[in-house]
């Protein structure tokens, strides 16, 4: 089984202006449903390569979100809007 890195390596080309998209445009019920539906993305990994760059980058897309609004956070908006 391949080991699973973030993609890309040193996060978003501008981290900063990625982080800051991300708020300026997402509720924290947003990013939270979002990391919430992204969760099963590694389920469907076939060993294809391009299978396994895009389902890295996908789990890259959901660390990154949940770093940015924190693991107690999340869990209480997860539990509020009851997903």
């Amino acid at each position: 089984m391949s080991k699973r890195r973030r993609i890309p390596e040193a996060g978003a080309v501008d981290q900063a202006a990625f982080e800051r998209a991300i708020r300026d445009n997402l509720s924290p019920e947003g990013v939270v449903a979002i990391i919430a539906l992204l969760q099963p993305a590694g389920n469907y990994r076939s060993g294809a390569p391009e299978n396994e760059r895009a389902l890295d980058q996908v789990a890259w897309f959901r660390e990154t979100l949940l770093e940015m609004i924190g693991v107690q956070e999340f869990n209480e908006v997860i539990e509020r809007i009851g997903l």
